[in-house]
């Protein structure tokens, strides 16, 4: 045999389901949240992985050209080239940065 609720029991477990609500809400909510962030720090840390990557081999090649300049194993014109190689490479990687 059940009793019935009184009128305050019954208020009590209205407040109570609201709150359920609630919680499952804000749950979802913060999932929705934690992902997005997550999105979002994956993204720039992609985007600083290939400026790194971009300004490394500007640098390599701009050390390899100035070598080549000592060694005098190349033209101006070679070198020009190397140099604006290695200047398109770090200018991308500025893009890039500026993108994220």
């Amino acid at each position: 045999m059940t009793t019935p609720l009184t009128a305050l029991e019954r208020d009590l477990l209205a407040c109570v389901e609201r709150l359920v609500t609630a919680c499952e809400t804000s749950a979802q909510e913060l999932r929705a949240l934690e992902a997005r962030s997550t999105n979002g720090i994956e993204s720039k840390v992609n985007g600083l992985a290939h400026c790194v990557a971009l300004l490394m081999k500007s640098h390599l090649l701009s050390v390899a050209t100035l070598a080549d300049l000592l060694t005098e194993e190349q033209t101006y014109e070679t070198l020009q080239e190397g140099l604006e190689a290695s200047l398109k490479l770090a200018k991308r990687a500025e893009q890039r940065l500026n993108e994220t």
